[in-house]
């Protein structure tokens, strides 16, 4: 299930584990949940609307964080790919993201993510992987373009 990339977090786990955001779907075929070589992570039904699988909603732990997906390591952090381009926003319903977006370290976190994902084997994985990618445009009001991933 987890790549082999190691991926510097943005937003600290105890700011994750106090949030209701992620890993929270109002259906169970959303188009959120992350993605696997194999497929889309699939959901428990709760409450009203779905989990992930993988939570444990009474303390917002992961019970797969050490080998989780790709996309959750990336989150908030967003890969969206259209037919024309595949491109890098960070999720405005972050309340991180939120918070920090205007600061320096937003930045410096952005250009970690350029020199990321400009890594020859970070673009292979991604070639390799392209089916992993939803197209979110969709959802353009709730994303931050940061940059286009060239992956040609």
């Amino acid at each position: 299930m987890k790549t082999e990339l190691s991926l510097k977090q943005f937003v600290p786990s105890t700011v994750c584990l106090k949030c209701d955001g992620c890993c929270r779907y109002k259906e169970a075929d959303s188009i959120w949940r992350p993605a696997t070589p194999d497929g889309d992570i699939k959901t428990t039904h709760c409450g009203s609307g779905h989990l992930c699988r993988f939570l444990n909603a009474a303390d917002n732990t992961c019970g797969v964080y050490a080998q989780r997906p790709f996309e959750c390591s990336l989150y908030p952090f967003i890969i969206s790919k259209t037919p024309e381009a595949v491109k890098l926003y960070a999720h405005l319903s972050c309340p991180f993201v939120q918070d920090h977006q205007p600061l320096p370290e937003f930045d410096a976190y952005v250009e970690y993510l350029k020199d990321f994902f400009s890594r020859p084997d970070i673009r292979k994985f991604l070639i390799d992987n392209k089916a992993m990618f939803h197209d979110y445009t969709p959802y353009a009001m709730e994303l931050l373009y940061l940059f286009d991933l060239s992956l040609s």
